[in-house]
């Protein structure tokens, strides 16, 4: 292998270590329940994971999400976290740095008014202090809750540094207006060209030689008639198309 390629294989090599060396770690805690009835386990560990999911998407390969083995590896079992954290107020931090992660998340979930409650903290491992304002949220059962996460999560790990984060806007009412105005003018304006070409076909006949005056008669009125409903046409279909694209530019 020639020497410059050589180091530049070297020099790659390095970057990528470096850039492994930096990569922030993000621990998501399994979410606990603190109400009773008790949820069942499997809804939990399906919480988290989908926790973890929604973290990983949005902070892709800015942030590395550590595993729920790796977790477990560094506490030692995995009632410990939990155990802890019931007993000792803001713990999520020093948790944190036992674990070696730079941010450390969990999901607890409770009972408010006979529904289901949840709430997530995200918090920096070194500071202590919250990484993102915490996501609250209830509903009546685990898929409820499910979709708290899937609406407010993006937008919590969107706050971390070096995210840019947009959740999808919802499509404004006016859009569906807007294209509804557009379909009803390009249909009324196609229906006058339909009425355009039969009035230059009565126009053909009407131009035509030897024939009857009562022929004539009806060929002018065939096509007044054509012409007179091709210019209404046209008049309503550039209506509907100049409302739907001014309410494209103003809403």
């Amino acid at each position: 292998m020639p020497l410059n390629c050589k180091r530049a294989f070297i020099l790659i090599f390095l970057a990528l270590v470096v850039h492994a060396q930096e990569q922030q770690r993000v621990a998501i805690l399994r979410t606990v329940d603190d109400g009773e009835p008790s949820v069942e386990i499997t809804d939990l560990f399906f919480l988290t994971g989908r926790l973890r999911e929604i973290a990983g998407n949005v902070l892709q390969n800015n942030y590395g999400i550590m595993t729920e083995q790796s977790i477990i590896d560094k506490l030692g079992g995995r009632e410990i976290a939990v155990k802890v954290c019931k007993e000792t107020e803001g713990c999520l931090a020093q948790l944190g740095r036992r674990i070696n992660a730079d941010y450390i998340g969990q999901a607890r979930l409770g009972r408010f008014g006979g529904n289901l409650t949840i709430v997530v903290e995200l918090y920096n491992s070194g500071s202590g202090l919250q990484a993102a304002p915490a996501i609250t949220g209830q509903a009546e059962n685990i898929s409820g809750l499910l979709d708290v996460l899937n609406k407010k999560a993006p937008e919590m790990f969107g706050k971390m540094p070096g995210i840019v984060y947009e959740q999808a806007k919802p499509v404004k009412t006016s859009f569906w207006v807007a294209l509804g105005l557009d379909i009803l003018g390009v249909a009324v304006v196609s229906v006058g060209v339909v009425k355009n070409s039969e009035m230059n076909e009565a126009l053909d006949k009407y131009n035509k030689r030897g024939q009857t005056p009562e022929y004539y008669k009806d060929a002018r009125k065939d096509a007044e008639s054509s012409r007179n409903s091709r210019n209404m046409l046209y008049v309503i279909g550039g209506v509907a198309l100049a409302s739907g694209m001014g309410v494209h530019i103003w809403f």
